[in-house]
């Protein structure tokens, strides 16, 4: 397994030189590192290239690369990423509504959102050949890459050398959920990379006019084997299509002294899921579509 770490959750509580340090500690022997800004983009891939050499840590994507649909913007953001020689840039596509509340106040359609989207990459295709990049994007609830196969659609027919998608799995139980070897085989050859993390259905109480309540669902953050994803499910796709892509754990969700263990028990647990993952098919069952 290729394990990998994210960093955009660890900045709020390292600086970077303990973020690689934290890292290269638990084991990992990948980087996937957050920019700031367009201000100091320059600066930051060339500290965060260094500091990741020195450790003997590969960066794998860098991210919050800017919109895909604004090209200028994009440009912007991807002279100083190649200058690095790091290949994935991660660019945020339209979003939606993440709940009913944000639905009430999106002035926005969805089909207009879909040609915003496709109308952006192919502006990007020559681009990302220019620089030698791939543009990479997450399957997200909240916006219309939520789904592999919404990704795969608006996708369709462009480059995978140039885009890819990015496969969290725990974020398709939240929104545009697909059975792992499905979303795998779905996703084909725009595979970037995934994200590990994982989630569990909670309950609260909404307040309602007149001082009423409902009961609603939310997800929330746990450890890896706690939650809805399985992950031999995971790995059993991902053996099926042979494919070995980076693993990146995403939204550590412990205190600042216990991150580090919180990331060695998710890698021992994906080592076990990993072990215990059928190589290929089993005995096919009668098929309903046949």
């Amino acid at each position: 397994m290729k394990i990998a770490v994210n960093t955009n959750s660890l900045r709020k509580k390292f600086n970077n030189r303990e973020i690689v340090e934290l890292i290269r500690q638990v084991g990992a022997g990948g980087i996937e590192w957050g920019l700031n800004g367009l201000d100091t983009i320059e600066a930051d891939c060339k500290e965060m290239k260094q500091l990741s050499d020195d450790a003997g840590l590969e960066v794998i994507s860098f991210i919050n690369g800017g919109k895909l649909f604004k090209t200028e913007e994009i440009l912007r953001w991807s002279e100083p990423v190649a200058k690095t020689g790091v290949r994935m840039l991660r660019v945020a596509h339209p979003w939606y509504a993440w709940d009913y509340e944000e639905a009430l106040h999106q002035p926005d359609r969805y089909d207009d959102l879909i040609k915003m989207t496709r109308d952006g990459l192919e502006r990007l295709e020559p681009i990302g050949r220019q620089f030698g990049l791939r543009y990479v994007m997450e399957t997200h609830g909240s916006s219309i890459f939520a789904s592999p196969v919404a990704a795969h659609f608006l996708l369709k027919g462009l480059d995978p050398e140039v885009f890819g998608i990015i496969y969290d799995p725990a974020n398709t139980y939240i929104e545009g959920f697909v059975r792992p070897r499905g979303a795998v085989e779905v996703i084909g050859a725009y595979m970037a990379y995934l994200h590990i993390k994982n989630v569990r259905w909670q309950t609260t109480m909404k307040t309602l006019p007149g001082n009423r309540e409902r009961k609603v669902w939310f997800p929330e953050k746990c450890a890896l084997d706690q939650g809805l994803v399985d992950y031999q499910e995971v790995f059993f796709a991902l053996n099926c299509a042979g494919l070995d892509p980076w693993l990146s754990f995403e939204e550590m969700y412990s205190e600042k002294d216990q991150i580090a263990d919180e990331i060695r028990t998710g890698i021992a647990h994906l080592r076990e899921c990993f072990a215990d993952a059928p190589k290929a098919p089993q005995e096919p069952f009668k098929s309903f579509n046949r």
